[in-house]
Parts: C-alpha cells; structure tokens; sequence
C-alpha cells in the first residue's frame, strides 16, 4: 500500500502490528521514528510528516520484522533501563523491567559513598552493572559473562555513558572471578524451564536462549550461584537474585542450605515474587 503521511501508514501499521503485540501504536511510533529519524513529538504530529519511497522501503522491512514477532528492541538496536538507553542485540537478553526491582534492592544494600566491590554475575547488555555504577559512583563494580559478544555490548554501552567504575571478565558465574570477595552479588540467571509455556512466546525465540534456559526445572544456574557465592563474599555480604514467580520457596531452600540468613523476598508491581536477597553469616 502507498501512504503519502506518516498518519496514514501509522493507523495501517497499527492494525497489523495488534496481531502480535499488546503496544501496537506505541510500536508503530517507535518504528517511525527510526525510520524517519525523528523524535517522539514530531510523531505526535505524523500527519505532517510527508513520507519519501526510501522512507516507506525501510518502514516496510521494518514491519515485516515486527510482524514476524521479532521484539521492537532488537529492531530498533536499544532498549531503556533505569533511564539509560542500552545498545541491545541478539547476543544479549532484551532487559525487562522487573530487573530494575534488582537493582533497586542493591542499591539499598550500598551507601551512595562506599568503595564496595560489587559483582553483577551474567551481565549481558550491560544494564545492572551501568545502573548501579551511575548510581554509587563510589562502588567498584565487576560485570561478567560467559558470551565474549554480550561483554562487547556492555562494554560499548559503558563507553557511551562514560561509565568508569566498571571492569568486565569473561567466564562461566564465578569462575570468571576467582580468589574475589564481594559485598554484593546481584544476579539476573536463566530460570526459565525448558518445557515453560512462556517459551511459546513470540520474543522469547529472538533472544539468547543460553541466557533464558537453565535445567532442573529452571533452577539449575540458580542452584550453582547459591552453592558457591559463601566463597566469594564478604563476612555479611548479599546475595540477591531474580527468579520466576514460583522459585521463591526453591530458591529460599537452596539459601537456608547453603547458610544464608536475613532471607527477604521482593515483589514486583503485578505482586508477583520476584527477587530474593539474602546474607551471608560472619
């Protein structure tokens, strides 16, 4: 179809775009914009906005794309986090925003002036270890991965913020850190089963799957941290780690196992357990 406005081509992407996502207009807008290579205003007005053959040949591919299911994100190379734009790919798990409950809890384990050592195990993008790093500037923050392609995302994203309190180390958990000890540990793990229906999702088939699934029923690099985080904390350190909605009773096991104390459980906004801290002994 040929649409001489952006007004026209956005209520005709829309409708197509409602087949597979729950933010159809929101994600047409955001598909213009990158398009036309303007900002969220002038979209506001596209029916001023006077769309070029070159301009329609790329919101075309760009559609198909996002018809096909493949997650705004990836399409568009960023995704915000705790108000930082993050360079995203395929290599790297799009970050959600249940992880800012993470990195909330962190935060208020780290005085905004303490030169603690804290680790962000499984980095990805980059998007908890920058958030904390911002935020306690005083904080020395490792971040790791497995994926020497993911560690170039975030160390790209550390550039572009100019982030300067973060080192990154390539290896699997902690042994990528070995003879360490921490304060924190934050950690995002796979946790998703490989039988769990959220895999049928359309989005979920874009992204890492070694950063989504985990053996055992999605508990199996859950157990792994838990079992040797003691070794790389600090005499009353904190462990915290998100988990599916119904690891919260598994995960508390795995912790009072393991001799951990002050478990505590955070909700996110659907009331769902989602992140549980605990603390190491003296």
């Amino acid at each position: 179809m040929i649409f001489e406005t952006a007004k026209g081509w956005l209520k005709w992407a829309t409708g197509r775009i409602s087949l597979v996502s729950e933010t159809p207009l929101l994600d047409a807008q955001i598909l213009l914009r990158t398009a036309c290579m303007t900002n969220q205003t002038t979209v506001a007005f596209a029916k001023e906005i006077f769309l070029n053959t070159q301009q329609l040949d790329q919101l075309e591919s760009l559609l198909d794309r996002r018809i096909e299911g493949e997650p705004i994100a990836y399409i568009v190379g960023e995704k915000e986090f705790w108000s930082l734009s993050l360079k995203v790919t395929k290599d790297t798990l799009i970050p959600r925003p249940e992880t800012e409950l993470l990195v909330e809890c962190a935060l208020d384990r780290i005085g905004f002036k303490d030169p603690v050592k804290v680790l962000d195990l499984g980095t990805g993008s980059g998007a908890i270890a920058l958030s904390l790093a911002l935020e306690r500037p005083a904080a020395q923050i490792t971040a790791t991965d497995v994926s020497q392609k993911a560690l170039e995302v975030a160390r790209e994203n550390a550039k572009f913020h100019e982030v300067r309190n973060v080192i990154f180390r390539s290896g699997d958990w902690l042994d990528a850190v070995p003879m360490q000890l921490y304060s924190l540990i934050a950690c995002n793990p796979p946790y998703v089963a490989l039988n769990d229906p959220a895999l049928d999702r359309l989005q979920t088939k874009f992204e890492p799957q070694l950063a989504l699934i985990s053996e055992n029923g999605g508990m199996a690099a859950i157990e792994q941290i838990i079992s040797t985080a003691p070794q790389s904390l600090a005499p009353e350190g904190w462990l915290l780690l998100e988990h599916g909605y119904q690891q919260q009773f598994g995960v508390e096991r795995l912790l009072c196992e393991a001799k951990f104390d002050s478990i505590v459980q955070y909700y996110d906004i659907t009331g769902n357990p989602r992140v549980t801290a605990a603390r190491t002994t003296n």
